[in-house]
């Protein structure tokens, strides 16, 4: 076995034992009983800590210094996998054990206090689990700034999420987005403003919303039902996907009241799970056959919930199904009817229903706090008042308590500071995205209007999932776009949308 080999094969336990460790993360989120929270905290504690001496083992290192000193014997996909595992080792080697295990008892502590005060609208119940949990993340930034090579603490947790990017870059190409979009929104929240949505609250059974959501997910290729399947919906109190190629599993949240959150929510996560299920099975247990970044990945979450699942002509093809489920519940609305309510333009309080144009808007208010935390411009205590504040500048509306506010989220129980900028990054690249496939498949909406979404499925695996993490996220944007960051085409595509939808 040669020295490449041996480097692989050594990191792959790594990779395996972190798998494992996502699925027990999972479980406290979905499975777990109340009174497991303090022995689950010790659990993932213990593992956190193995996790990162398999990852910081000197052998690594020693093989990796190897490597590097002969480049010329690599070839192209040997070379960037040495260069992942080179930055993975970096980023980790100098964080303490204590350090670690820390943190991932704060991040369950904190989390478990976030969603009682949710619950009972009481920040007050989150505000000390917090602090605790942003000195933890402060100090580990601190630690690992010069061996990612970024500027500013914030910039060194940034780039675990979106590599190479910094929050400098991040604030142009959003200056660039607010600029564009704010007209728009202007335009469309005065032209949206008589259309009807009441019908959007009609209450539908958890039980029909769960068939619901399972058939969406399984219509844009995520399979649950086969013998075969490789995933499974849960219900959580925030939804997200977690897991790795052949068990990747989604969770939803539901509200009677509101059966389209559950229906882009699921089209959502159902398009995280099958980018993940799809990236190339030659690099499985590799770092290589990682998502290139959570941008891209949110990319393709944006690209099926809204591109896809917000179209007349996904609906124009889908009503009767919805229908048939939801026991006939909105019989008397047309799919076009549903096209226009659930893309009005309306400023509002919370990320995960916001419309495709504003929703940017509520990332970039959290960037802001993010940035205004770490640059200790304002503390955790002045938290819900900034967003209070902001929510009324940026998008005119009022907050009314902190559940809706400040705690809609759960990012910052989880320590995934500089996590929220991927949202909107993730827009920009669903919409370059678009303009490339466009030209290789130009009739795609007929498509999707007759049921036959296959073929966008299988453009985005060709040319998304399957290149995995063979290049950083600008990189990766512009193989496969020919672009740099740009937020235009996503804008010609809203302007497109809305001008074809409402006139």
């Amino acid at each position: 076995m040669g020295q490449y080999e041996k480097l692989v094969d050594k990191f792959k336990s790594t990779a395996q034992f972190a798998t494992a460790v996502g699925i027990v993360n999972w479980d406290l989120q979905t499975q777990m009983p109340p009174k497991g929270l303090q022995q689950r905290s010790e659990q993932l504690a213990v593992m956190s800590k193995i996790l990162h001496n398999l990852s910081t083992n000197s052998e690594i290192d020693t093989l990796l210094t190897t490597l590097e000193a002969k480049q010329n014997s690599l070839d192209d996909i040997q070379k960037r996998e040495v260069e992942l595992i080179r930055r993975n080792w970096n980023r980790r080697v100098k964080i303490p054990d204590e350090l670690v295990v820390a943190e991932v008892k704060q991040k369950t502590i904190a989390t478990a206090s976030w969603k009682k005060a949710k619950a009972t609208n009481d920040w007050n119940l989150f505000e000390p689990e917090l602090k605790k949990l942003l000195e933890m993340s402060r100090t580990k930034a601190e630690i690992i700034m010069e061996s990612v090579g970024a500027k500013t603490p914030y910039d060194a947790l940034m780039d675990n999420y979106e590599p190479k990017m910094n929050a400098e870059s991040v604030s142009s190409v959003f200056s660039d987005l607010r600029t564009r979009l704010v007209p728009l929104v202007k335009k469309y929240s005065d032209i949206c403003s008589d259309v009807p949505d009441d019908f959007l609250s009609r209450k539908v059974p958890t039980e029909h919303q769960k068939e619901l959501v399972t058939d969406l997910a399984n219509f844009v290729g995520y399979d649950t039902r086969s013998e075969n399947a490789g995933g499974r919906i849960d219900e959580a109190e925030h939804p997200f996907t977690t897991g790795y190629y052949d068990d990747v599993r989604m969770t939803i949240h539901f509200f009677e009241d509101d059966v389209f959150r559950a229906v882009s929510g699921g089209l959502h996560e159902a398009g995280h799970a099958i980018h993940g299920q799809n990236r190339n099975p030659e690099w499985k247990w590799m770092i290589l056959g990682e998502s290139s970044s959570s941008g891209i990945s949110e990319s393709q979450s944006r690209f099926v919930e809204n591109i896809i699942g917000r179209s007349s002509e996904f609906w124009h093809h889908y009503q009767s199904r919805f229908h048939n489920i939801t026991r006939q519940a909105f019989k008397d609305i047309s799919h076009q009817e549903i096209a226009q309510a659930i893309n009005i333009v309306k400023p509002s309080k919370i990320r995960v229903t916001a419309d495709e144009m504003t929703y940017a808007l509520h990332i970039i208010i959290r960037f802001e706090i993010e940035l205004d935390l770490f640059q200790d411009k304002m503390t955790v205590s002045e938290i819900p008042q900034v967003w209070n504040t902001k929510y009324e500048k940026y998008l005119g509306v009022e907050i009314e308590n902190d559940s809706e506010g400040a705690l809609q989220d759960t990012h910052w129980a989880w320590a995934y500071w500089g996590y929220f900028p991927t949202y909107a990054l993730g827009n920009m690249y669903s919409g370059m995205i678009l303009e490339r496939m466009e030209k290789d498949i130009p009739n795609w909406k007929e498509g999707v209007s007759k049921g036959n979404i296959a073929p966008v499925i299988k453009w985005l695996n060709a040319h998304v999932h399957k290149p995995s993490n063979r290049y950083d996220p600008s990189r990766m944007i512009e193989e496969i776009t020919g672009k740099k960051i740009t937020a235009k085409p996503f804008i010609n595509y809203l302007e497109k949308k809305y001008s074809t939808l409402f006139g």
